[in-house]
């Protein structure tokens, strides 16, 4: 994972309240050895990598969105906006456009130029997309809020509040039980407090029933409707779910444990994870039939491609007591889009967590995750290297993306994804990711 910092040198400033004139600073932000910040002062005509703004400003927006910064996956939303654009931080200053997109695991660091077109007399320089590990993100956040509060009580300056925030978000964090809540909160997309106390408490009662990574995947998907959507899944398509049987199922959870790095992205692990069951259900290079899957899981190949007259709010697996089954709810009637939910759950039941009962596979959520079951799915489904012998060229056109779905039996979609994701197409191609 990537290196995280917020570095600072102060200045002085000789207008503005108190506050405003102890924290001026030349900040830079840095992820990855890329300066978030590198700006191109067009009147000095010069470029330096840190930009001249308020401390305090940055600091309190830290704070004051902490949980969500760290929690809640990405929506397009303008409180998502205010919560993860740097630019929120706001009293008047040019921020960089910098957004923190956070999965649970990591967090994506993205930074973008300033339009040619801004008529600003300084232009933000660097485009990036750079991962970190939360801790790490959460550790140079810490840093820079404490070195702000520092600064403040070292010139005898009253914190305006910032000290107060601060307290209240080391004592949540201090706190397990109190730690968790504001998760959940975050998690569906409230600021501390504001989402209501039955809501928090419902979906903490259903996680001690269903799993807390099961509640906290569908909180990040439904929201306000999660308890409803949990509710739906374990009535009627949990009793009508496709029963399977894993094979080498103890050896998988071993493997892929002992020997998939823990550092990987999710992405990463899943694609190992991918190759490992392949290779432990002795499957050849190439695609994977229907009728293949539906022996290799032990079921009829019917009941594969038969869409059940049951509604349900997205794809789910339904553990049973025993590790080596578990039963599906397939809900899609396209059978490319049943064998990637089938497969995307095969995934999850290897490495989600034992106390899940319930595994949901949301169709928006982009938590760690997800991430990961996609992933999954992605590579067993359609082994890149596979993929890239079939197309045996380095721009294949709509039509052999085409042909190759058709190939492995996957979305055009699918296909395109995969190629995006390994830098073959242009991620403008893909306006959806």
């Amino acid at each position: 994972m990537s290196r995280f910092s917020v570095d600072f040198q102060w200045l002085a400033r000789e207008y503005g309240d108190a506050v405003a004139r102890s924290t001026l600073a030349e900040i830079t932000i840095t992820a990855d050895g890329w300066k978030a910040t590198e700006i191109e002062d067009l009147p000095a005509k010069t470029v330096r990598p840190g930009i001249r703004v308020s401390a305090f400003a940055l600091a309190q927006w830290f704070a004051s969105n902490w949980w969500r910064l760290l929690w809640e996956p990405e929506r397009d939303t303008s409180s998502w906006k205010m919560s993860h654009k740097v630019g929120a931080a706001g009293e008047g200053y040019l921020w960089p456009d910098l957004t923190f997109i956070s999965d649970g695991e990591s967090v994506l660091v993205s930074g973008r130029p300033s339009l040619p077109t801004s008529g600003h007399p300084v232009r933000y320089l660097n485009s990036f997309d750079v991962f970190v590990a939360a801790k790490e993100f959460e550790g140079g956040m810490h840093s820079f809020v404490e070195a702000v509060i520092g600064r403040l009580v070292d010139t005898r300056i009253d914190t305006a509040g910032l000290d107060g925030l601060w307290s209240e978000v080391l004592a949540e964090r201090r706190d397990p039980e109190l730690a968790a809540w504001r998760k959940l909160e975050a998690i569906i997309g409230y600021d501390p407090d504001d989402a209501p106390d039955e809501m928090v408490a419902a979906l903490q009662r259903a996680a001690s029933k269903y799993g807390s990574g099961a509640v906290e995947e569908i909180a990040a998907e439904s929201k306000e409707n999660a308890i409803a959507d949990i509710e739906a899944l374990w009535g009627e398509p949990r009793r009508e779910a496709l029963p399977l049987i894993i094979p080498g199922f103890d050896t998988l959870m071993r493997r892929i444990s002992d020997e998939i790095t823990s550092s990987l992205f999710p992405w990463q692990k899943a694609t190992e994870a991918a190759r490992m069951v392949r290779q432990v259900w002795s499957l050849g290079p190439g695609p994977v039939s229907t009728a293949t899957l539906a022996d290799v899981l032990s079921v009829a190949h019917h009941s594969l491609i038969k869409e059940l007259d049951v509604q349900g709010p997205m794809n789910a697996g339904f553990r049973n007591g025993n590790m080596g089954s578990f039963s599906v709810f397939l809900k899609s009637p396209i059978q490319v889009s049943r064998r990637f939910a089938l497969l995307r759950l095969v995934g999850d039941h290897l490495v989600a967590p034992q106390s899940d009962k319930l595994l949901p596979a949301a169709p928006r959520s982009k938590t760690q995750r997800q991430k990961f079951q996609r992933a999954f799915a992605q590579e067993f489904l359609c082994p890149y290297s596979d993929l890239v012998s079939y197309l045996n060229s380095a721009e294949p056109s709509d039509e052999a993306i085409e042909d190759a779905a058709h190939h492995f039996d996957v979305s055009p979609r699918m296909v395109e994804t995969i190629l995006v994701n390994k830098g073959d197409l242009e991620r403008s191609c893909l306006p959806y990711l």
